[in-house]
C-alpha cells in the first residue's frame, strides 16, 4: 500500500513492456525499494468506454507509486495517446468515502469529470473511482480512488481494517 492518500503518478505509454523495462533501470538507481515487490499487472483493463486497457505498477510501501497505462487503439485514452504521445494522465488520491470526497469537491467549486460519477470495476467490487477534471487542476486528472494494498500475488486487495 502506499504510504499515505497521494497513491500513484499514472502515465500514458505506447509500450507497457518498454515502459516496465525502462523503468526498472530508474528505480534501480533512484528507488530501489519499489522494486522489492511484484509489479501489480492487469493484462485486461476496462473503465468507460476505454476498454482492453493493459497496466502495471510499481510498488511502493514507503512513498507514492509509479503506474503505467497502454490503452487499447480505437479508445477515447488510444487516440488520446496518439494525439498528444506519452504522458502524465493522472495522479491518485485515495480515501475511504470515495463519494463523499467527490462530493466535497464539488460543493467547493472543483470541476468533476465524468460528472462526478463513481466507478467500479466488476472484478475489484470494493474498487471505486472518480475523477477531477483537468480543468480544476491545471493539467492532468485527479483519480480519487478506494484504498488499496498490492500484495505478492501481483494484484491488488481493500485495505484490511
Amino acid at each position: 500500500m502506499p504510504s499515505g492518500p497521494f497513491a500513484h503518478v499514472c502515465m500514458v505509454v505506447k509500450n507497457l513492456e518498454q515502459a516496465i523495462e525502462d523503468w526498472t533501470k530508474i528505480l534501480e538507481v533512484l528507488d530501489p525499494g519499489q522494486l522489492e515487490d511484484p509489479i501489480v499487472k492487469y493484462d485486461e483493463f476496462s473503465s468507460g468506454d476505454d476498454a482492453g486497457m493493459r497496466w502495471a505498477t510499481f510498488v511502493s510501501h514507503h512513498g507514492t507509486e509509479i503506474q503505467f497505462i497502454e490503452p487499447s487503439p480505437g479508445t477515447p485514452m488510444g487516440d488520446r495517446l496518439e494525439q498528444v504521445g506519452e504522458h502524465v494522465h493522472h495522479l491518485c488520491f485515495t480515501t475511504p468515502d470515495v463519494p463523499g470526497a467527490l462530493a466535497k469537491l464539488s460543493e467547493k467549486g472543483i470541476k468533476l469529470a465524468g460528472g462526478g460519477k463513481t466507478y467500479n470495476d466488476p472484478d475489484m467490487t470494493w474498487q471505486k473511482w472518480g475523477w477531477v477534471s483537468h480543468k480544476s487542476t491545471h493539467g492532468c486528472l485527479i483519480e480519487v480512488a478506494s484504498p488499496y494494498e498490492s500484495h505478492k500475488d501481483g494484484k491488488w486487495h481493500p485495505v484490511e481494517a
